[in-house]
């Protein structure tokens, strides 16, 4: 069985989907937004070298371009470990047939290849090679050194699968390497030592000896052995299906005093630590608290305080709209299950808003260590939370009422729209341009403390009278309730 018959059954599976309309148009519509990414990446390409001769004219943009290089291949591990999935599902329904093995590792490793980070690079190196790199150094040079930047790609792709598949989508492996590059830029900002200038000295030996593009190649062929030969050890549907593995659960029990709320919080909870999908949103949640060191000097030193504010919303603020966009959703495979029980709706949503309320608080207290910054962004950032928590959690849980999408949780939510509609893209602009909006107008005719009221006070409203809400939001959901049923069980 070669790999042609593997590519006609995957492309005959997905025309005869039952949704295949759906997804053609998802796909063409993904397939647009790509071209204009990359199109814009090679742009930037291009027009690297000119903005670092404009920028820094006293400096070689071949050694800046490569002393960077390092953190471009640590971060695109770290990217790849959130957005490539592993293509094991697509080979169960051949592991019972009587089809040898390297047929189906060669299928794997084939399907693995064609995702649009691995075509990303293509349009990073190529403008800067032939523009900058090749009148100087040569064509052989220049092409030696792309087929090395190549390898080094191939390298950390293989890398990434075979440490998926060694741990399972262990969100520590994200934190580590996140703090190994923290770590790393920390040291030559302190000058203790210099990781750009080591890069640059790799990269650039490339340039001047062409043969050291065998080493890159060496490691990208050596990671591709190690990553075949332990597949190969382990094509087997309990070994490839991590997800249906038995796990050990979480038992929360000091969420037991809280009674039924507290139960339902429990399993929220175990959700999300036991499926792919909402632990990708948590693992987003907590990266976004960075966002800080990026955005707020910045936006201090000028003294935009609109900005300062719109990134306050989303760091105290995003996992209300992330998890809450699918509030009812998460539970769609068994959804029909919980409403033949008793279940008392109003528990129910006050549960996830008290999911919300102590997630964001948490994030809230994280964040607080930016007043160190400036004592004018606590304020912000109080105002920001007051208004998630009282005003965007409502409106979160309100516009879940209208999601009738199933949710498939062993997707990863990286590039994932499945359950996505037009309600929850306007809820996603209403909930943090909307605030961001008002904060602006306010602050710009009426005064900065003007605007932190404008925004706390409808919060705090918010949160006195969210009994009388919630039970407002138990009327919508049970005008509602079966449509989201019907809709949960189409798959």
């Amino acid at each position: 069985m070669n790999l042609s018959v593997f590519l006609k059954h995957q492309w005959l599976n997905f025309w005869r989907a039952r949704n295949a309309n759906k997804s053609l148009v998802i796909q063409i519509i993904l397939g647009v937004f790509y071209l204009l990414i990359f199109l814009e990446i090679a742009l930037l390409g291009i027009a690297l070298p000119f903005i670092l001769k404009e920028k820094l004219p006293n400096t070689n943009p071949i050694s800046i371009y490569t002393s960077y290089l390092i953190y471009y291949f640590l971060i695109g591990l770290l990217a790849r470990f959130q957005l490539q999935e592993l293509p094991s599902l697509s080979i169960q329904p051949y592991l019972s047939q009587n089809i040898q093995r390297k047929y189906m590792l060669r299928f794997l490793n084939a399907r693995s290849l064609f995702h649009y980070i691995n075509f990303l690079p293509l349009f990073v190196f190529i403008p800067f090679i032939i523009v900058v790199v090749a009148p100087i150094y040569g064509t052989v040079s220049a092409l030696c050194f792309f087929i090395a930047l190549f390898s080094l790609v191939f390298h950390n792709h293989f890398l990434n699968m075979y440490i998926k598949r060694k741990t399972i989508n262990n969100a520590g492996f994200f934190f580590a390497v996140l703090v190994f590059i923290a770590a790393l830029k920390g040291l030559d900002y302190l000058k203790l030592l210099s990781f750009e200038k080591a890069s640059s000295s790799l990269f650039i030996a490339i340039l001047n000896y062409p043969i050291l593009c065998l080493i890159p190649i060496a490691l990208a062929i050596f990671i591709f052995i190690v990553n075949n030969q332990y597949l190969k050890s382990h094509l087997y549907i309990e070994e490839l299906v991590s997800e249906n593995k038995k796990k050990e659960s979480k038992n929360f029990t000091f969420l037991n005093r809280l009674g039924d709320i507290g139960e339902m919080i429990a399993l929220d909870l175990k959700l999300i630590f036991r499926n792919k999908r909402p632990k990708s949103l948590v693992v987003l949640s907590a990266v976004l608290l960075l966002y800080g060191f990026l955005f707020y000097p910045k936006y201090l030193a000028t003294g935009n305080f609109s900005m300062l504010f719109f990134f306050a919303l989303l760091i105290t603020g995003i996992f209300i709209s992330n998890y809450g966009q699918f509030l009812f959703a998460w539970q769609s495979s068994h959804f029909d299950g919980m409403m033949t029980y008793n279940t008392n709706m109003h528990q129910y949503i006050k549960a996830k808003f008290s999911l919300f309320l102590t997630v964001c608080s948490l994030q809230f207290l994280i964040a607080s260590f930016y007043g160190l910054m400036s004592w004018r962004l606590l304020p912000i950032q109080l105002a920001a939370y007051l208004y998630s928590v009282g005003v965007n959690s409502f409106v979160t849980i309100y516009v879940s009422t209208f999601n009738y999408r199933y949710l498939d949780l062993r997707k990863s939510a990286s590039m994932n729209f499945q359950g996505i509609g037009a309600m929850q893209w306007f809820q996603s602009l209403i909930i943090t341009f909307g605030p961001a909006l008002v904060f602006y107008l306010l602050d710009h005719f009426a005064g900065f403390w003007y605007a932190i009221l404008g925004v706390s006070l409808p919060g705090l409203a918010g949160l006195i009278f969210h009994e009388s809400i919630i039970n407002w939001l138990v009327t919508q959901f049970k005008i509602r309730k079966h449509k989201i049923l019907e809709g949960f069980r189409e798959r």
